[in-house]
């Protein structure tokens, strides 16, 4: 499917909305970074405890040579991808230009894989599942809007206590 060039407005609302989407759907994400300059996301997820620095390296290594193998089954040509563990966080960096939802939940399945037991996530109990599905089938088509798009801010979302809170991440 072809997408018109949006406006403005209507390309930092899907930029808003594709980050608080994100968040609400994934309870593990703590922070999401839209970056605008380098048309790319970063996740975030923060953990209980410091992991080992063996079972990080595995890890890392399991999660990467894995998400290589999906870029080339879903032939994915030129994906820039980090992983990277600092100050209770895990981070992992994604361009928008070969970035789908599939592969966010990949990523968080292969994450929960190996780091589980530590990851800090949200109690979704009560979450609305209709909600969630439709904001689960309109990440798609965000991220597709977004690809076709200059993105003229970089957005930045956070979870703090159940709440899912936007900013423009030049005012912060």
């Amino acid at each position: 499917m072809d997408y018109e060039k949006g406006t403005e407005s209507e390309v930092s609302m899907d930029s808003i909305q594709l980050v608080a989407s994100l968040l609400i759907c994934h309870p593990e994400f703590s922070k999401i970074t839209l970056n605008s300059k380098d048309k790319a996301i970063m996740m975030e997820i923060s953990v209980k405890e410091a992991p080992a620095q063996k079972v990080l390296e595995d890890g890392k290594k399991f999660i990467e040579d894995s998400l290589r193998l999906y870029h080339e089954l879903e032939y994915t040509k030129g994906a820039k991808f980090a992983f990277f563990y600092k100050d209770f966080t895990i981070h992992i960096y994604r361009d928008l230009a070969s970035f789908s939802h599939g592969e966010v939940s990949l990523i968080l399945a292969l994450l929960k894989e190996r780091f589980g037991a530590i990851i800090v996530a949200d109690d979704n109990r009560d979450a609305d599942e209709d909600m969630l599905a439709t904001q689960a089938e309109m990440i798609d088509h965000r991220i597709r809007f977004l690809k076709e798009n200059r993105i003229v801010e970089s957005m930045v979302g956070v979870r703090e206590e159940g709440r899912v809170m936007v900013y423009d991440n030049d005012c912060i």
